[in-house]
């Protein structure tokens, strides 16, 4: 029901759980609350639960319901943790509803997709599920917002599913294929010296354009493989810039932070490699260090899985759209362990991570209905 979503996000949005890289107050930080609170609702409700994982005081929570030997097994995944509430506009714990819109930190990334799915497990999709020859899956996974750690650790622990909805807030568009990303810091070295006679210096600084004519050009050759992609291509840009110690000084040291996007079939250890090789041309030398690697993932517009979301937006009343997206999600460690992954869900990403984040509450019910439509006719 309409009002039994928002009462679900309510609740949700209520319990924080910040990224602990993300807060140091200990009433905000932690997905672990959130677990509490998700653990007994889905197992009133018939799902038998488990907490999975291994990094201290931080559970993932994996629920299961209908068939234990299933012909088909299908896995819904929520990241449990949101980005911190510095600067958030009111209360980032309380869910405010203002013109049709519901404001509070999670409620569109993720918690309000995740408010989605619980609203559509009532009576009759529970039932469906029970008699059908499928297995419904969902992983509440820890740790998205700084990496894939939740993810990665479910895999590690057996979690296989033949097909796989990763809930983000997408407007509603299936998302069946998206880049994934290598942040990687590189530092050049010098000598310092008065800056009254550069000359007796060696200026890291100066290095640093070097070196980013090389990055570009190694991403720019990188490109020509993508031509049409639905992708677009491998892009890559400069995030900060730290350098010397003061204005009289030839600076020794430069680092730059990078962002360098992967496209389907790249990844961080052979871009590091061709990158590595290329910058050794650069006097002194440039030490690169990989800060983050998201997995890329592609799933063919035309898969089963892809058709039958599209067939549930249909049903629902919403155009189906296929598409591709330049940011990362679960979906990149996901896709190895499913037979067919897509990321779906309500809400605008333009409107994750912002001071005043928020979800329409008509595209909340408008979820929930899609939602409820793909999973009774998958129980068929």
């Amino acid at each position: 029901m309409k009002m039994q979503s928002i009462e679900w996000l309510r609740q949700l949005v209520a319990l924080p759980s910040v990224n602990p890289a993300m807060s140091t107050d200990d009433a905000q930080r932690n997905e672990a609350r959130l677990v509490d609170w998700l653990e007994p609702w889905f197992a009133a409700r018939g799902f038998r639960v488990e907490r999975v994982g291994q990094t201290p005081g931080r559970p993932n929570l994996l629920v299961r319901v209908g068939a234990r030997q299933p012909r088909r097994t299908l896995l819904f995944e929520s990241h449990l943790d949101t980005v911190g509430v510095a600067g958030f506009q009111g209360d980032p714990f309380t869910l405010r509803e203002e013109n049709g819109r519901l404001y509070g930190r999670g409620a569109c990334d993720t918690k309000g997709p995740l408010a989605a799915f619980m609203a559509t497990l009532d009576d009759e999709v529970l039932a469906a599920l029970a008699t059908s020859s499928i297995e419904l899956i969902w992983l509440g996974a820890i740790g998205e917002e700084t990496g894939n750690l939740g993810a990665e650790e479910a895999i590690a622990a057996g979690l296989r599913a033949d097909e796989c909805v990763v809930l983000e807030p997408t407007d509603l568009q299936v998302v069946h294929a998206h880049k994934g990303v290598c942040w990687f810091t590189a530092a050049t070295r010098g000598r310092a010296a008065h800056a009254s006679d550069p000359s007796r210096g060696d200026n890291a600084i100066l290095k640093m354009a070097q070196v980013w004519g090389i990055l570009a050009e190694a991403t720019a050759e990188a490109a020509k493989q993508y031509p049409g992609h639905v992708l677009g291509s491998p892009t890559i840009s400069i995030g900060t810039i730290q350098g010397g110690s003061g204005t009289n000084i030839v600076p020794d040291r430069c680092e730059i932070q990078v962002d360098r996007r992967l496209m389907p079939g790249e990844s961080a250890p052979a871009v590091f490699a061709d990158l590595q090789q290329r910058l050794a041309v650069v006097p002194g030398g440039v030490e690169l260090t990989l800060l983050k690697e998201g997995l890329p993932f592609h799933t063919p517009a035309d898969a089963p899985l892809v058709r039958e979301f599209s067939a549930a937006l249909a049903a629902g009343g919403v155009p189906s759209v296929v598409t591709g997206a330049p940011w990362c999600s679960d979906a990149g460690p996901l896709a190895l362990a499913c037979g067919q992954t897509i990321v779906w869900g309500p809400g605008a990403i333009a409107q994750a991570h912002t001071v005043d984040e928020y979800i329409e509450t008509a595209v909340l019910e408008t979820a929930r209905k899609v939602l409820r439509h793909f999973l009774l006719a998958a129980a068929k």
